[in-house]
C-alpha cells in the first residue's frame, strides 16, 4: 500500500506484513495458538488448501471438527464443513451471522452413529 499527500516523492510505503499481519501473528503465539509462517512465494497446498480463493482451510476445519467430536463420521464431518463453508445468504452480513451461528450455538447431524442419540449437537 503507498500513501501519498500528493506532494512528489512524499510517498510513505508502508508493509503490511510486517505493520499489521507479523504482530497479529505473534500476539496469536503468546495466546498458545500455532501459526504456520510461510515463504512469500508458495503453492496453494503448502497452506492445507486447493487454491488461494479458498479462505477456509478445509483440511484442518475438518481435523478440528472430528477432534472436538470425535464420535462423527468421516460423511458427517464434511457434512458440517459443507454447511459452515455453503452461504445461503444473499449477502455479506447474512452468511456471516449463519457462520456464527454455526461456530457459537453449534449444528447437528442426524445422529451419533456410536450410542444412537439422534440429532447430537456438533461444536
Amino acid at each position: 500500500m503507498i500513501l501519498s499527500n500528493d506532494k512528489p516523492n512524499a510517498a510513505l510505503k508502508l508493509d503490511e506484513k510486517q505493520h499489521v499481519e507479523e504482530p497479529l501473528l505473534v500476539q496469536l503465539e503468546t495466546l498458545g495458538w500455532t501459526v504456520i509462517r510461510l515463504q512469500q512465494k508458495q503453492e496453494p497446498h503448502e497452506s492445507f488448501r486447493e487454491n488461494f480463493g479458498q479462505v477456509v482451510l478445509l483440511p484442518k476445519l475438518e481435523e478440528a471438527l472430528y477432534n472436538i467430536n470425535p464420535f462423527l463420521q468421516p460423511d458427517q464431518v464434511q457434512e458440517v464443513a459443507r454447511r459452515i463453508t455453503t452461504f445461503s445468504g444473499r449477502n455479506l452480513v447474512e452468511n456471516n451471522r449463519q457462520v456464527l451461528r454455526y461456530l457459537l450455538e453449534n449444528t447437528t447431524v442426524s445422529v451419533n452413529h456410536d450410542t444412537g442419540q439422534i440429532s447430537p449437537s456438533v461444536r
